[in-house]
């Protein structure tokens, strides 16, 4: 194995790992700035409420114009807040695939070393929809609060029924889930795959 080679791919693997770890602190950053984002117009809500007549059913519908608008605000604030973690989501997947090709290079050179490979060394993994994991619940999570929130400040705001709202605030939510799929198709498709499979030890 040509010796430069190997100092690169190492050093390229120290590079993308640090980045890939870095990156996944700032999405719980983030995550925290989302949750700290959401936590004032709620508690905006609560004294709002605490100050009305008392019937909390008939103060969520007679809430002051500028706390109804405090709430679409923060609401679309939020879903920008999503949208970044997912972008940074999108590059520590790209990360990662990088980190599975270095394997696969010490894997190809050394065929001793297949045996202790147990990490991925596909660069189609992991996939960039990741459907039924934790940033796809983080993502649903966001959604629901955003949605929430939405279609509280558009009852409010422009006066309308709460089935509207409801729809208004389901919409929001989907958006959230759409955007996250269109994101990840388009890298997806960006991706150009050179190894589909795992290596796998030879069989003795």
């Amino acid at each position: 194995m040509n010796k430069d080679s190997s100092d690169f791919m190492l050093t390229e693997y120290e590079r993308i790992s640090t980045a890939f770890f870095g990156l996944r602190d700032q999405v719980n950053d983030w995550f925290k700035a989302y949750l700290t984002l959401i936590g004032f117009p709620l508690t905006v809500l609560a004294a709002a409420l605490k100050i009305g007549t008392g019937n909390i059913s008939a103060s969520l519908t007679e809430l002051p114009d500028i706390v109804s608008a405090l709430l679409m605000l923060v609401s679309i604030l939020g879903f920008f807040v999503t949208v970044s973690i997912i972008s940074m989501r999108m590059e520590m997947i790209l990360y990662a695939r990088t980190i599975n090709i270095v394997r696969r290079f010490f894997g190809d050179n050394d065929k001793k070393l297949v045996n202790f490979l147990i990490l991925p060394t596909s660069d189609r993994m992991p996939p960039f929809y990741e459907a039924g994991r934790a940033i796809y619940w983080q993502i649903v999570f966001m959604g629901l609060l955003d949605g929430i929130i939405l279609g509280l400040g558009v009852n409010n705001l422009f006066k309308t029924d709460w089935i509207t709202s409801l729809i208004a605030g389901t919409g929001f939510v989907i958006i959230h889930l759409v955007v996250y799929r269109l994101f990840a198709s388009i890298r997806e498709k960006q991706w150009k795959v050179r190894f589909t499979n795992n290596l796998i030890p030879p069989q003795l």
